[in-house]
């Protein structure tokens, strides 16, 4: 193995961070939080918006998402940039923070979430994070192009 191959491995087992992607990783968590709030506001008998509900229901999720980001890759530099690409990368991340967050949303309420809220949230999850993550990557080529 030449010096260059090795650097090469390293360099594939790197782990990413929200750190290495601050924008692209509050995006992300805005989705998330967008995502209980519609929750929470459908649930509620006026429609109003309980911000510490929000955020109650929310932090499951968050957390998920965040911790698992380091294996997941999520923040990792792609070799490929698009929205093709973006898209791939938020349903990496989402096929395994989002089932750990209505699991650990389970162990914080008390019980097994029921089936409807873990489809319904699989489904906006999923349309909320690779969509908000296509939207950043459009914009993102954009401005990089046009300087």
């Amino acid at each position: 193995m030449v010096n260059s191959d090795v650097d090469e491995d390293v360099d594939s087992l790197s782990l990413s961070s929200p750190l290495d992607k601050p924008l692209l990783a509050t995006i992300d968590a805005v989705a998330l939080v967008i995502f209980s709030a519609l929750g929470k506001a459908s649930h509620s008998a006026d429609g109003s918006i309980d911000i510490p509900g929000i955020m109650v229901t929310a932090f499951p999720f968050l957390l998920s998402w965040f911790a698992t980001s380091p294996i997941t890759g999520v923040y990792k530099d792609e070799e490929e940039s698009g929205i093709v690409e973006a898209g791939k990368l938020a349903a990496k991340g989402w096929i395994v923070a989002v089932p750990l967050g209505c699991a650990l949303r389970g162990v914080i309420k008390g019980y097994v979430p029921p089936a409807p809220f873990v489809i319904v949230t699989m489904i906006v999850t999923l349309v909320m994070l690779a969509g908000s993550r296509i939207l950043y990557t459009v914009v993102d080529e954009k401005f990089s192009n046009s300087e």
